[in-house]
């Protein structure tokens, strides 16, 4: 069989551009050439270890607990943020697979008293092997001081159980603290408060999840 082979005038096309391109960088000077470079070539990218790698091929039972005024806010919270976290669990942990949030949130809303139990025993009654716990300690979209003024803000303490072990102590710890956007101290203008929550919650799964395999980050 035989391979196409690329058109003569596309392939003068891009020898020409390439050409042009390089003209253009060698006219430069020194900074501007390596702001240059800068945009055009990839970004320097290092591996960053995982700080807990013994999620994979576990099945995990997220639990996402809040306080009674910020439930009065955002009545949903427990279920959203449990998805997205979900989503993020199954695209990057290999073989990782989560208990349904929607199991997870008609069970909340059955039993008042959940967050008193060990959470080993819940993730067992649903056949998980991991448990996570998600302490919120802050949910919020606008500045305290600045109402008008959207910036996203999710904090919690995170526990990690293992659901063979009753009544024992977690397995890992962390906390979190993700305020979105990032790149901008004045908050976000020009928004509304479901985009603001989308954003947050998905730059918290992200940077939550990211601790339980190993990934590529740009270098800064």
């Amino acid at each position: 069989m035989t391979l196409p082979t690329r058109h003569p005038a596309r392939r003068f096309r891009a020898m020409m551009t390439a050409a042009a391109l390089g003209a253009v960088l060698v006219a430069l000077p020194g900074c501007q050439l390596a702001g240059a470079l800068a945009v055009l070539l990839p970004a320097p990218k290092k591996t960053v270890k995982a700080e807990y790698p013994y999620m994979n091929n576990e099945k995990l039972c997220i639990l996402v607990n809040a306080e009674m005024e910020t439930l009065f806010d955002f009545p949903h919270v427990q279920y959203e943020l449990s998805e997205y976290i979900s989503r993020e669990v199954e695209k990057n942990v290999k073989g990782a697979t989560v208990v349904s949030p929607r199991t997870i949130d008609e069970l909340q809303r059955r039993d008042s008293r959940w967050s008193m139990r060990d959470p080993a025993r819940i993730g067992a009654q649903f056949g998980a092997t991991k448990v996570m716990v998600i302490d919120l300690t802050q949910y919020a979209t606008r500045e305290a001081d600045s109402p008008h003024l959207y910036r996203g803000r999710v904090s919690a303490n995170i526990r990690v159980y293992d659901a063979d072990y009753f009544d024992h102590q977690p397995t890992f710890t962390a906390s979190i603290d993700t305020v979105w956007p990032t790149d901008s101290p004045a908050g976000a203008w020009g928004i509304d408060d479901a985009e603001v929550r989308d954003a947050t919650m998905r730059q918290f799964a992200d940077e939550l999840v990211g601790r339980f395999y190993d990934r590529r980050v740009e270098l800064h």
